[in-house]
């Protein structure tokens, strides 16, 4: 079986509202029993995740490029805090452009999408060696997560939002944050679907570099 990866297509944070969500991180679970945000676990806005063939990349990420150019930057704000079942997120607005964007990019990684486990041929250790493991193994639920997400998360389900860390804040913790969104990025998960590794990063409304262009 092809190797598979555990894609986010994700609008990376501008350090301001990177610094300012991560003081709410480091008042959550340090690790092991959560994340803290540095170099290899990025802030981010989640727009599409979903397991792609490792093969499929080099046709992949020339595709989300020409999106991005096609996408002006994004004014974005947090809205307040909401809580899953192990994690604290921050509630992201951006209003009908976010969610355009959000459409454009399930539409453009479909032909991708790896089936879902459960009937598809899909072994449940190919979706776990699809994370960055690195000492910190996929949980069950991240799994799913990603698995699930074009039928639980996207579409008229999908809750902009970014992920604080593993624990509760008081709702009244969260200071205004505004900012722009100017890069979206392809990141490849590992644990608590964290952004670990950049595979390609694109500035919103650039011009696609040479070499890019041709379609699939």
């Amino acid at each position: 079986m092809a190797r598979l990866l555990a894609l986010d297509v994700a609008l990376l944070l501008p350090a301001p509202a990177a610094r300012a969500v991560g003081r709410l991180n480091a008042r959550l679970q340090a690790p092991p029993a959560g994340f803290a945000f540095d170099a290899t676990h990025l802030p981010h806005v989640t727009l599409v995740q979903q397991f792609v063939r490792d093969a499929d990349m080099p046709v992949v990420l020339p595709r989300l490029g020409r999106v991005a150019t096609r996408t002006p930057p994004l004014a974005l704000r947090g809205t307040g805090l909401q809580r899953g079942r192990t994690t604290t997120s921050l509630s992201v607005e951006g209003g009908t452009a976010l969610r355009a964007l959000h459409d454009r990019l399930l539409a453009c990684l479909a032909p991708h999408a790896t089936p879902p486990a459960g009937g598809s041929g899909v072994a449940g250790d190919a979706l776990a060696g699809a994370f960055v493991a690195d000492g910190e193994p996929p949980r069950g639920g991240d799994i799913e997560w990603v698995t699930r997400f074009r039928t639980r998360a996207a579409g008229d389900r999908f809750e902009p939002h970014v992920t604080l860390g593993v624990g509760a804040l008081d709702r009244g913790a969260v200071p205004p944050i505004a900012f722009t969104a100017t890069e979206l990025a392809a990141c490849h998960l590992g644990r608590f679907c964290s952004c670990r590794r950049v595979l390609g990063a694109w500035r919103l409304g650039d011009v696609v570099p040479a070499g890019t262009e041709t379609e699939p």
